[in-house]
């Protein structure tokens, strides 16, 4: 019987997809996995047998690894070539492959987790992180201020016909205040798990939300503050969904409603004439309500898209507009960490931002550290001074 080191590097792969992907074969992390790995132009598989004739496993050693991050380092280097950033995640994929198939046993160890391997890697730009935008308390009071003054106006002139400032307002204060991602809350084209948060999913009463999670890609409990439990209490009562499968941040397109509604009426037995007849009289988030057919989630390009148009209109400090700088919904969440650090401690924002490891907390706000060391040393050459 030949041994699992004999098998082709591709051999597993199938397998090590299948256990990334959830039970689910089109989540993202499979697709980009899938991509860099044997699918893609420049793919690792392909370019190992092209460029360094290895083709197995007792084949591969860090020879092959080094050379093939050298080979990402030059692809950083061209004029359309990759950012460091990508590079680095390429890496990152053939190395979580490596483990999983020396886990079994296709290899005693990974050539991809040696040092002279990793060294070869372009430089990881360590100020990428700390340049990520974040929503400043200013900029934050300022989009919070212009939704809410928005819906307030729409509810006072619209009642419950104030669907889509309302629904604005409950989703802008769940991104600045909850912390959560906006692809744990919307829906993602790419990903059939993520259809977009559900009523069934919020407590307001308890203030939490069951949302599936990014890092650990399980579905878990978190936070809500009151900011946006108020928001999301106020929206429920316009919006008024027959059923708690209803999402929460529906799409208003009206496009997308429409073939829903057709959709929907075809699967409920309705034929052509039926559904024309069905349409002529309502619209079609109208026909939603009638026949319970619950609307498609914002997507999370259309929620994106809305905060582009609420950036702009709102005139958000700090917020060059005009070149297209816009409040980013991973902003809001680096926000909400940004001001947790600082008011109740590092505990705190990792409970809120559901990071399983404290390093990656302290990671993502070590400007944070900075301060209070500048700060701190300023106080002890005072003191000395004195």
């Amino acid at each position: 019987m030949p041994s699992r080191s004999d098998q082709p590097l591709d051999g597993p792969l199938e397998d090590f997809l299948t256990d990334k992907s959830k039970g689910n074969d089109s989540g993202n992390y499979r697709r980009n996995a899938e991509q860099v790995l044997n699918k893609g132009d420049q793919n690792w598989i392909d370019w190992m047998h092209e460029e360094r004739s290895t083709y197995t496993f007792a084949a591969l050693d860090v020879d092959d690894l080094e050379a093939y991050a050298r080979h990402l380092k030059r692809r950083t280097n061209d004029v359309n070539g990759l950012a460091a950033s990508s590079a680095r995640k390429y890496y990152d994929y053939v190395r979580a492959y490596l483990s999983w198939c020396q886990r079994r046993e296709y290899l005693a160890d990974n050539p991809a987790a040696k040092d002279r391997a990793t060294d070869a890697l372009p430089d990881d730009d360590q100020r990428s992180e700390h340049t990520q935008q974040l929503w400043s308390p200013a900029q934050r009071s300022s989009i919070m201020a212009y939704v809410n003054e928005r819906a307030s106006k729409a509810i006072d002139e619209e009642g419950g016909d104030a669907l889509a400032e309302t629904r604005d307002r409950a989703f802008v204060a769940t991104i600045a205040y909850s912390g959560v991602r906006g692809g744990e809350i919307l829906s993602d084209r790419n990903d059939d798990r993520r259809d977009g948060v559900r009523w069934t999913d919020v407590d307001l009463d308890r203030g939490t939300m069951t949302i599936l999670e990014k890092g650990s890609q399980e579905y878990t409990q978190t936070g809500v503050p009151k900011q946006a439990v108020s928001a999301l209490a106020r929206w429920k009562q316009v919006f008024d969904p027959p059923s708690e499968e209803w999402p929460v941040f529906p799409t208003l397109h009206a496009p997308s409603l429409s073939s829903t509604v057709a959709d929907g009426l075809d699967a409920e037995g309705y034929d052509d004439e039926e559904i024309e007849a069905r349409r002529a009289d309502a619209t079609a988030l109208e026909v939603c309500y009638a026949e319970d057919i619950a609307p498609p989630a914002l997507t999370t390009a259309g929620g994106r898209n809305l905060m582009k148009r609420l950036s702009k209109a709102a005139d958000v400090p700090d917020l060059n507009t005009d070149d297209g700088e816009y409040l980013e919904l991973h902003g809001g969440r680096r926000g909400a960490g940004d001001t947790l650090v600082r008011e109740k401690g590092w505990e705190q924002a990792q409970k809120h931002l559901l990071h399983a490891d404290p390093k990656t907390t302290m990671d993502a706000y070590s400007h944070i550290s900075a301060e209070e060391t500048a700060e701190e040393a300023g106080e002890a050459f005072d003191e000395a001074d004195q």
